[in-house]
C-alpha cells in the first residue's frame, strides 16, 4: 500500500473520530443514553468499515464514502457486493446494540427487584 494512501486513511480515521467525539459531545445529556450509543455505533460501522472498490485486488475503502460514490457517480450505481457489505454492517451493529440493550434491561430490572427469600441462597 502506497505511503500517500495510508496518510489518507490515517487523515480519514482522525476525522471520523473527531466527528463522532463531537457527536458525543453534544449528545451527551440526553436522557436516553441507548439512542446516543445506537447513533454513535451505526456511525462508526458505516464509516469505518472498509470494503473492496470495483477491482477485487484495489485497496480497501470506508464502506459508506465508497457507496455513495458508486450511487453518484458511476452509471450502474453502487454494485452489489458494496451495498450489501453496507446493509450487513449496519444491521451487526444493531443487532449488537439489541444484544446489549437486552442485557441492560435485564441487569436493571434484577438490581431493581427487591430480594426475596429464594434469591438468597
Amino acid at each position: 500500500m502506497a505511503e500517500e494512501f495510508k496518510l489518507a486513511w490515517a487523515v480519514y480515521a482522525g476525522g471520523v473520530v473527531v466527528l463522532l467525539a463531537a457527536g458525543f459531545w453534544f449528545m451527551r445529556n440526553w436522557s436516553w443514553s441507548w439512542v446516543r450509543n445506537l447513533l454513535l455505533l451505526e456511525a462508526a460501522t458505516v464509516l469505518l468499515v472498509p470494503a473492496r472498490g470495483t477491482s477485487p485486488d484495489g485497496p480497501l475503502t470506508p464502506i459508506l464514502p465508497l457507496f455513495v460514490y458508486q450511487t453518484v457517480f458511476e452509471e450502474e450505481g453502487a454494485t452489489p457486493e458494496v451495498a450489501a457489505s453496507l446493509v450487513f454492517a449496519a444491521g451487526g451493529a444493531l443487532a449488537v446494540m439489541l444484544i446489549v440493550g437486552i442485557i441492560t434491561l435485564i441487569v436493571r430490572r434484577r438490581k431493581d427487584r427487591p430480594m426475596t427469600e429464594s434469591d438468597q441462597f
